[in-house]
Order: C-alpha cells, then sequence, then structure tokens
C-alpha cells in the first residue's frame, strides 16, 4: 500500500537504494547467531567477504549496522532497524509486484520466515515451539513494557507487537499497522488470605481504596490500577507502587500489596492468596499489532488465535476455582465459541496457495535501478547512455527480467521501446515505499515516534517526518540496552 510520506530531500549518496535482498540475509544470520563465521555461511559467504560486505553496507548507509570483532558480530541498533525497515522494503516490493504487474489481490503475500515481535505477556515464551509446528514460522521474541513494545513497532524494529490497553488498540501507533484482538481481558484482584474481604465472592473497587496496591504501567505510562479505578468514576488509591510485572508478583506473593490480575497475565501461586471477582468488571483489551507489508493476515489471524487458546488454556488450568463463580464460566465458554469461529476462518483463510514467485525471481534492487533508469529518462536510448551501457545491453537485461518475471515490462513499437503501464504504475507505488525507507530506516525518523493513548482494525497512518532528534545519514545512531532476543525453533 502507498506511502504518504513527504521527503523534502534525499542525500545524493542515497538516491540509489543501499542494500539488496541479499545483504539483507547476511544482516539477519547476524541477528539470529552472533558469530561471524556462522552468519557468513548461512549468508553463503566466507567471513573475510562477509566482513568487507558490511564495512560496505556501513558505508553505502552512513551507520553503523553491525558491532564487530574478529569473531563475533551482532547488530547495533541501527542495524535491527535497518534489518526490520529493508524486509518491508522488499515485502512491499513483492505485494506490489502482485498487486500492479501480476493483477493479483492485495493479500498476495507468503508468510515470512521469521517473525520479529515484542511483546508485553510472558504468556509468548509458551507460543514459540507451537508457532514453529503448526504455523511454520518461526517467532524471534523480546520482552518489554507495553509502552516500549509499542515504540519497538513505531520505530520499524519488529514486525509485529502482542501487548495489552485499557481501551482498544487500533490508533496505539502512528503508523500503518492491522490490529488483531487476542483477548477481551476482565480484571479480577488478588488478596492475601487474610484480607477482611478475602471471605467475599465479589468484592468492589470502592472497598479497597485504603489498601496498599502493586500496579505495572501500561501504554503511555499509565498506571494501570489508577485508570480502571478513574474509569470507574473512582479516585485512585493514595497508596499504590508502581513497578515492573515480575516485581509486581513477587510483592503480591508475599502479601505486601494487593493487585489486579486477568487471564492473559502470569499467574501468581500461593496458599496465602485469593483471587476475586469484582463488581465494576474492569477490562482490558489484549491485541495483536502486525505490519501488514510483512505479515499477512491469514498468518496474523492464526497467530492471534493461538495466543487466545493460549490464554483461555492457562486461565482453567490454573483458575479453575474461579470457574465456580457463574460469570467466569459463563465468560469462558463465551470466549472458546469465538475461538472456534475464528480459528475456522483462519484456516479457511490459508485454503490459498502462496501467490508470490520464489526466491529466484524476487524484484532486486538492480532490476529497480534499471526500470528507474527508463522511466526517469524517458526512453531505452536515454537510460541507457545514462547507465554508461549499449541501448542493446540495457534492452536484454530488461528482457530477462521479463523472462524471470514472466511477465511484459516493455512496450516495443516502431516509436521505439517504453515502459509498460503497469510497469510504471509500480514503479509509482515503489516512490513511497523508498521514500518510507530512507525516512525510517535510514534517517531513524523512528527513534523519535512517540506512541499515541492506545484506542482494534486496520488504520493507515504515515510515519512523522523526522524531528530534530532523528539520527541524521552519516552519522551512527546511539547504542541502547537491547532486549536479546529468543528465537523458537533453534537447537
Amino acid at each position: 500500500m502507498p506511502s504518504a510520506i513527504h521527503v523534502p530531500s534525499v542525500p545524493d549518496r542515497l538516491t540509489r537504494l543501499p542494500f539488496s535482498r541479499a545483504d539483507l540475509r547476511l544482516l539477519d544470520a547476524i541477528g539470529q547467531c552472533g558469530d561471524l563465521a556462522e552468519a557468513a555461511r548461512r549468508a553463503g559467504l566466507r567471513a573475510p567477504a562477509a566482513q568487507r560486505r558490511l564495512d560496505r553496507l556501513d558505508q553505502a548507509t552512513g551507520l553503523r549496522l553491525t558491532l564487530r570483532d574478529a569473531r563475533t558480530a551482532r547488530l547495533s541498533s541501527a542495524g535491527a532497524r535497518v534489518l526490520v525497515a529493508g524486509r518491508r522494503f522488499f515485502r512491499q516490493v513483492d505485494q506490489a509486484v502482485q498487486t500492479e504487474i501480476y493483477g493479483r489481490g492485495t493479500e498476495a503475500l507468503n508468510a515470512p520466515r521469521i517473525l520479529n515481535i515484542a511483546t508485553a505477556e510472558p504468556l509468548m515464551e509458551d507460543l514459540v515451539e507451537d508457532a514453529a509446528d503448526t504455523l511454520g514460522v518461526l517467532l524471534s521474541v523480546s520482552h518489554d513494557t507495553p509502552r516500549q513494545v509499542l515504540r519497538q513497532l513505531a520505530g520499524y524494529r519488529v514486525d509485529a507487537a502482542h501487548t495489552w490497553g485499557l481501551s482498544a488498540l487500533s490508533h496505539a501507533v502512528d503508523r500503518t499497522v492491522r490490529t488483531y484482538d487476542v483477548l477481551d481481558d476482565p480484571l479480577w484482584v488478588t488478596l492475601p488470605l487474610g484480607h477482611p474481604l478475602a471471605g467475599r465472592d465479589t468484592v468492589s473497587l470502592a472497598d479497597l481504596r485504603e489498601d496498599h496496591w502493586v500496579s505495572e504501567a501500561g501504554p503511555q505510562a499509565e498506571v494501570l490500577v489508577s485508570r480502571v479505578y478513574q474509569a470507574a468514576g473512582l479516585t485512585p488509591p493514595a497508596r499504590i507502587q508502581v513497578t515492573g510485572a515480575s516485581v509486581a508478583r513477587g510483592m503480591l506473593r508475599r502479601g505486601d500489596a494487593i493487585g489486579l490480575g486477568s487471564p492473559a497475565c502470569p499467574a501468581v501461586f500461593s496458599p496465602s492468596l485469593v483471587r476475586r471477582s469484582l463488581v465494576e468488571r474492569p477490562r482490558r483489551a489484549a491485541g495483536l499489532l502486525v505490519d501488514p507489508a510483512v505479515v499477512p493476515s491469514a498468518l496474523a489471524e492464526q497467530l492471534a488465535a493461538l495466543l487466545t487458546a493460549r490464554c483461555l488454556s492457562r486461565f482453567a488450568e490454573q483458575h479453575g476455582d474461579m470457574l465456580r463463580d457463574p460469570w467466569w464460566a459463563d465468560w469462558l465458554r463465551g470466549q472458546r465459541a469465538a475461538l472456534e469461529r475464528r480459528t475456522d476462518a483462519a484456516a479457511r483463510s490459508l485454503q490459498a496457495p502462496p501467490a508470490l514467485p520464489d526466491e529466484s525471481v524476487q524484484v532486486d534492487v538492480e532490476d529497480l535501478h534499471l526500470l528507474h533508469a527508463v522511466a526517469d529518462h524517458g526512453s531505452i536510448n536515454r537510460a541507457a547512455a545514462v547507465l554508461s551501457i549499449s541501448q542493446s545491453a540495457l534492452t536484454r537485461r530488461i528482457h530477462r527480467l521479463e523472462l524471470r518475471l514472466g511477465a511484459g515490462l516493455l512496450l516495443r513499437s516502431s516509436r521505439g521501446t517504453d515502459l509498460t503501464a503497469p510497469t510504471r504504475q509500480f514503479l509509482a507505488r515503489l516512490a513511497g515505499f523508498e521514500a518510507e525507507l530512507l525516512t525510517v530506516g535510514l534517517a531513524g525518523a523512528g527513534d523519535a515516534l512517540e506512541p499515541l493513548e492506545p484506542g482494534g482494525s486496520t488504520q493507515r497512518r504515515p510515519p512523522r517526518a523526522p524531528r530534530g532528534g532523528a539520527v541524521r545519514p552519516g552519522r551512527a545512531a546511539p547504542e541502547r540496552t537491547a532486549v536479546r532476543p529468543a528465537v523458537a525453533g533453534r537447537s
């Protein structure tokens, strides 16, 4: 889908795309294994050749993409951003080939081999092997707070985000994403066994205002407990300790505070704790946000359904005592029925065969350069002169591309040779993809993106233009402490 980004100027050295699909495969291999020799082997190179290619990429982009010594290599923050933005760019190219040149639907995408996903829920760790077995995709998972998960997606560092908010997630980030519901997630309260209200089946938020609470921070740095109280029209408790999810669970286990839980939250088990329903029935929305240019809708639907199934299974296994409450029993039955419908719909969406050509016939940067030259200079003759090759040589190269793709790109007549209308339409869409890649992937505009208040559906918003804090081309981005991802399916 075309980008709406306006780029007022692009440095001369970046007017030609600085990396190819093969370059991205090398960066991807480095991100997966961290060993330079092994990464080179996976990319089909010798280690010295890989070193030279990485040096060339640093020079071409003006960014330090990797941190290397004699044996090891890992992606810098700029390298991780370029990898995700570059993967998105080539997926957009593949989609445009399908829609403009072949005339197929906009969902003509194969599933990515590895899906980079950020999550605010440790439940994702239970999913990685199932995703590899049932969906055929490896999940490279990083864990962070709900706010930082959204920032990673907004900053083009991951392909998908699994997170939650206290309202629908359709306006969670300021870029083009598609949102899939995971769970309409009711909240309960966790109390020490000796609490005065522990003997009730249902308690009210109003009766708990004087207690000492522990709470995690949600998207936009909101305090979960405070927001729940405000949504119920109540003044938040005076004593709330805001901390990370793991520390909060420890405090609950020791009985130092009371807190909120839900089917999607990690369970806190202790003989000294009880879980009670709340009269106000507060909820939070858990969802999966994906980059639609990278993640096909069929895969996203299946992954969201897999997340929901895991949440419901965990709740039934670990909180069976709550199912004695008719409200929770009815809720679980309704969620399972909805999940069955979603699973059937996701299975039907996979019945169409993959539409993309295999890797050997994908369009790469050299092909794009040739087509751009013809489009920019109006004819084969003038484009050949600019490229410093003969007209016949340029025509032969484009003809080989036509044979590889199995589609016509040139109009040949007595008046000369020109690009077909579908090819020109393809290049028109390509201009938007290139602008986005240069602005977000190479100039670092994603570093300045702030997520909006989470508001589930498709949204289309262009990334913001670079601000003063954006990394300028030619200057490496500052390093940040990165969460080491866990990749499913690796031995």
